[in-house]
């Protein structure tokens, strides 16, 4: 488990300070309509940024952390992208104080945060003023045209 929990740190260890970095946000609907839509966000944000890793297994990570977002959450989930040269990061925020937990995946669920803490370099969240924030950093290396 690469689970790292970071209450009040503002971002993790891996955002190492005068990384050349790029972002994107997308705020959501409290349903789930907006999921097809968040995907197709995330797709065209690694296509600008020119992201060399495994797109799939990025929307996958955004896909599993809303849905969480929506099903244990609380108010409209907001999405975040963030690339460096070497990974990307995806953070999903809602206004829920309850934090994620690794479960004994079975026919009731508990599968998306183990898919999280499997396709991820690591993962954790922070709690802040308005809820939490839950994050996944998966590993790449973009072009350098990218991120400039």
């Amino acid at each position: 488990m690469r689970l790292v929990g970071t209450r009040g740190m503002a971002q993790s260890a891996a955002v190492e300070s005068g990384a050349s970095v790029s972002d994107e946000e997308l705020r959501l609907s409290r349903d789930a309509q907006g999921l097809p839509f968040a995907r197709a966000f995330t797709r065209r944000a690694l296509h600008r940024w020119s992201y060399q890793g495994l797109v799939d297994d990025v929307v996958l990570v955004v896909s599993e952390l809303l849905t969480n977002a929506l099903l244990h959450g609380e108010g409209a989930p907001v999405l975040r992208l963030t690339i460096s040269s070497g990974w990307v990061r995806v953070e999903v925020s809602d206004e829920s104080p309850t934090l994620p937990r690794l479960r004994e995946p079975g026919p009731d669920g508990g599968w998306g945060m183990r898919m999280v803490d499997e396709l991820g370099a690591k993962w954790g969240f922070r709690v802040d003023g308005r809820g939490k924030v839950v994050w996944c950093e998966l590993v790449s290396e973009p072009s350098a045209a990218a991120i400039g």
